[in-house]
């Protein structure tokens, strides 16, 4: 299972150089509008000091960290629902990713232009929120035609509660509300998953910084527009993290020391994506070969982790043997995990937790 992000924002708010910060990709960065005229897709991997820790331990021949896919589209402007700019043609690339990272602009700079004239945050996010809820109600209104014509003939009971459904979800949208206010009938939950719509995911707003006095007054202006929403704000001062992720590792903690700040602001946005995804992380060791790091949602089953892994390792599950890194560490060997009574044999019903390192045993 892989977990994927969407950068959404109006155009020259640096989403080409917010992805290429995180994912050491090549998209053109320019300052005019719509530079990116083609989708990006590439993959982040998730920073774990754990698996630094575990490298030394077991000195494996590689380690793998966990990952998220992001995907970097077109910029946003009003009427892009109807076909203006270029962000509508490239909306169905970010249909079914699971969060949505709003990259708003907190920046002044003489030479980027801002595509409505000056800085407003909140406009700014308006017009792209109503852009999402605009390709929502196409959305909706063509799985309501193509669900009328099956009735001609006739329909399941399935498709008879997404007819319902649709019914009163085309009327909550008319009224300008987006998806996520929309009172959700108990287990229609797989249904709206179903139908990928975008103001239906969880939003992350990003607020692209700089040293100016100005940029604090937008970043509190973002940031009491999102409280309105119950979303995170991260801020970044992506030109400045651009630069400092290219010095030697131990050069950028030291400048970070220097500033008094414990990380840069990519790594924060990570953090709260995994929270706000409610992901939690658990490691694999494979004798000296491989330490890995994987991603699932809070409350996984111990089988279904094991699914992850490889999918023999569900159908023929047996048990998992769990131990966490905290006691690794603390213990310093398995053996010392062991004897302190920290390494157990868990079930079928066994819920993966923060930290675990998980040894599946099945019957192939």
């Amino acid at each position: 299972m892989s977990w994927s992000c969407g950068i959404v924002g109006l155009p020259n708010v640096g989403k080409s150089l917010l992805y290429n910060t995180l994912t050491g990709g090549s998209a053109a960065v320019a300052n005019y509008p719509f530079c990116t005229i083609e989708p990006h897709v590439g993959v982040v991997a998730v920073p774990d000091e754990r698996l630094e820790l575990l490298a030394r331990l077991y000195r494996p021949q590689r380690i793998v960290p966990a990952t998220l896919q992001v995907v970097d589209i077109a910029g946003l402007v009003r009427g892009a629902a109807h076909g203006e700019g270029l962000g509508n043609q490239f909306l169905a690339h970010i249909r079914e990713v699971d969060v949505l990272w709003h990259l708003v602009r907190c920046f002044e700079h003489p030479e980027v232009a801002h595509i409505y004239g000056e800085n407003d945050p909140c406009r700014d996010v308006e017009i792209v929120e109503l852009e999402l809820l605009l390709k929502d109600i196409e959305t909706v209104e063509r799985r309501w035609q193509a669900l009328q014509k099956r009735f001609r003939g006739r329909a399941s009971e399935q498709e008879q509660r997404e007819v319902e459904l649709l019914a009163q979800l085309r009327e909550h949208l008319a009224q300008g509300r987006p998806v996520w206010q929309f009172p959700k009938p108990e287990g229609s939950q797989p249904i709206f998953r179903s139908w990928h719509l975008l103001t239906d995911k969880p939003v992350l707003y990003v607020a692209n910084l700089d040293e100016s006095a100005r940029a604090q007054n937008w970043y509190e202006q973002l940031c009491r527009w999102a409280q309105q929403r119950q979303a995170p704000v991260v801020p970044i001062a992506l030109a400045w993290e651009a630069e400092l992720l290219a010095l030697p590792d131990n050069e950028r903690e030291e400048f970070l020391r220097a500033l008094g700040l414990a990380e840069l602001g990519s790594r924060t946005l990570i953090r709260e994506t995994l929270r706000l995804l409610r992901l939690v992380t658990f490691f694999t060791v494979v004798g000296g070969r491989e330490v890995r790091a994987w991603l699932v949602p809070e409350g996984t089953p111990a089988p279904q982790a094991a699914g992850m892994v490889h999918s023999d390792f569900e159908r023929y599950f047996v048990a998992v043997e769990v131990m966490t890194v905290g006691d690794l560490e603390h213990y310093g060997t398995e053996e010392g995990v062991r004897r302190a009574g920290r390494y157990r044999r868990e079930g079928r019903d066994y819920r993966v937790a923060e930290g675990d390192i998980l040894y599946f045993r099945a019957a192939v």
